[in-house]
């Protein structure tokens, strides 16, 4: 069977796909790194106040989500069995979102755990509330779907009421410690088909290859000030990446290498007396999470 879009004939690929990310990631470019270091966090920028995130998916959610997907193909598939199934899904996860050596935006990449964030927020935020999430909106592109996850305070609910809470929406939930995505579109470029046969479920490679739509979530949390964090903690969340020059969205002055880039993250200056505090600060939270 084909899906037909566009007038094209896309090959079977496995969709839905449910994955479970528990880290985010802000990705920025050399002047906002500077920025953000500056002011020890993050701040919403544009005009809508909103700090930007994407979902952080490594290998062992991808792994994860296959053991879903073919639960969910093969109802009566045995442990042993779903052991021993050759790995098939690495294959179609081939949307810019999978490609974490790359991104759109910048050299520079803060990752976090989602509930850390999530927990800095609701502290600085609300005021020691939980933060309210909900969908702000689809945004549509030529061969890009995203869909739009707002995070904010609780005195924020008129504000913001006219958006459905994220409990209504099939494809995106949080329970709390994780982002449930379900997605729809995880190829960008199909080079193989999902071929079933039996209890096996295996990428077949095909020519020539398909372009395609490619959908993700982002979260946007509301944020008229930093969002602030400890400048250790920041910079053990910071690693680099390529710029992906095929579509540059960085809107600013990057890198010209890999090289380059760690060099910048050496050269960030460290206020030796701040960063005292910052490590007394960190770890008299991390024994707090111990403890809790």
């Amino acid at each position: 069977m084909y899906i037909k879009y566009l007038l094209k004939d896309i090959p079977d690929y496995p969709s839905p796909v449910e994955f479970h990310i528990t880290e985010v990631a802000h990705v920025t470019n050399k002047t906002s790194l500077e920025g953000i270091w500056k002011s020890e966090g993050f701040m919403g920028l544009d005009r809508d106040s909103f700090s930007w995130w994407s979902l952080k998916i490594n290998e062992a959610d991808i792994r994860a989500a296959e053991e879903r997907y073919l639960q969910k193909l093969f109802p009566d598939i045995t442990k042993e069995e779903e052991k021993t199934h050759p790995p098939f899904l690495s294959d179609f996860t081939t949307s810019p979102l999978f490609l974490n050596e790359f991104s759109r935006y910048g050299n520079f990449r803060f990752t976090f755990p989602l509930t850390e964030l999530m927990e800095a927020y609701k502290k600085q935020k609300c005021e020691g509330q939980e933060p309210v999430l909900r969908i702000y909106g689809t945004k549509l592109f030529k061969q890009e779907i995203e869909y739009v996850v707002l995070v904010h305070s609780p005195d924020l609910d008129e504000k913001f009421s006219q958006f459905p809470k994220l409990t209504e929406n099939p494809w995106v939930a949080y329970d709390g410690h994780q982002i449930i995505w379900r997605a729809q579109a995880i190829c960008e470029t199909h080079n193989f088909q999902l071929v079933i046969r039996g209890n096996t479920a295996a990428a077949e490679r095909i020519h020539p290859h398909e372009f395609y739509v490619w959908d993700h979530v982002s979260l946007v949390f509301y944020t008229e000030d930093v969002l602030t964090f400890p400048k250790i903690r920041l910079k053990a969340s910071l690693s680099c990446c390529k710029l992906d020059t095929k579509v540059d969205l960085s809107n600013g002055e990057n890198c010209p290498s890999l090289a380059d880039a760690e060099k910048c993250i050496e050269r960030l200056p460290d206020d030796e007396s701040e960063k005292e505090d910052d490590e007394e600060e960190y770890k008299s939270v991390e024994v707090k999470k111990e403890v809790d």
